[in-house]
């Protein structure tokens, strides 16, 4: 990791999805003991397992948690208006579900505030249509302004793909959103695991990188052996049992159709972390016969 010291700043817009997604990032960044109970829920009765002890909390890089659109006009023609006057100067800006008009007048209300970069995630489609996302795109370009649309937050990644497109979900120039990602270890995820010599079974496990809520920790914890009665599985298999965690965690993403993805901002979540732990696992990324340990 850098070892500079990066600031943070979070706007947030009104409504219980969008609080309960912001509040869920920054106990993921700040890493309490509170934040995660993942242990309390599995089929053994055990403590915590401590497996969120390593990471780094990052309190001291918040430097404003704000919530913006309150009391505002349904439809505002000068949105600097209705953002805060005085911004404590930050590296990244992290934009969640806020009003419309006040996110087409962010570039211009960024343009000399020397922010490195903005990202905003999309947790559901109503949040920013396709034709205001290349429209703020576009102005954020024309004022060297880096910036990152991720549908779902989870699919923010470092290599251009189908979920992170240039020119659509993120601008030409990106290497301020790499150091985004590097510097907090969030995005895609990306998992390590420790498997037993018959290579049956999960006894370890390891986040390299995690969904920006944190939902990654919480799903691998639930596929370690050693958590299932005689060490099995049951009925589940892989698949359902990582989709069982991760709708237990909950995802906080939207279940309602996306023009863009074809599907749910919920579902491709689910499928970024299933295939994550497919891969790691040297499996197909699709759905197989049912297993009977936790692998086989």
């Amino acid at each position: 990791m850098s070892q500079k010291k990066y600031k943070l700043g979070i706007f947030y817009g009104i409504g219980p999805e969008t609080e309960n997604l912001t509040k869920k990032f920054v106990g993921h960044l700040i890493n309490n003991e509170e934040f995660c109970k993942a242990c309390e829920i599995l089929e053994q009765n055990v403590k915590c397992d401590k497996c969120r002890e390593h990471i780094k909390s990052f309190a001291n890089v918040i430097y404003f948690y704000e919530k913006v659109g309150e009391n505002i006009p349904d439809f505002i023609e000068e949105p600097e208006k209705f953002l805060p006057h005085n911004l404590p100067q930050v590296d990244f800006l992290l934009v969640i579900g806020i009003h419309q008009d006040l996110l087409s007048g962010l570039p211009e209300y960024l343009k000399n505030k020397d922010i490195k970069a903005v990202i905003i995630p999309i947790e559901a489609p109503k949040w920013v249509p396709p034709g205001l996302q290349v429209q703020v795109l576009e102005e954020f370009e024309k004022y060297g302004i880096q910036v990152a649309f991720p549908k779902p937050f989870c699919s923010l990644n470092k290599e251009l793909d189908e979920y992170n497109t240039g020119g659509f979900n993120i601008t030409t120039n990106h290497n301020f959103i790499e150091e985004f990602i590097d510097y907090f270890k969030v995005g895609k995820p990306i998992v390590s695991f420790l498997l037993s010599k018959d290579g049956e079974y999960i006894e370890d496990t390891c986040v390299l990188q995690s969904a920006p809520c944190g939902s990654t920790f919480f799903i691998i914890q639930q596929l370690k052996s050693k958590y299932f009665k005689n060490g099995k599985s049951g009925e589940l298999s892989l698949n359902e049992r990582i989709s069982k965690a991760h709708h237990s965690y909950p995802c906080n993403a939207s279940m309602d159709q996306d023009s863009i993805l074809k599907d749910s901002i919920l579902h491709v979540g689910g499928y970024l972390v299933r295939n994550a732990i497919r891969r790691e696992l040297n499996l197909k990324e699709e759905e197989g016969q049912k297993l009977v340990y936790v692998i086989k």
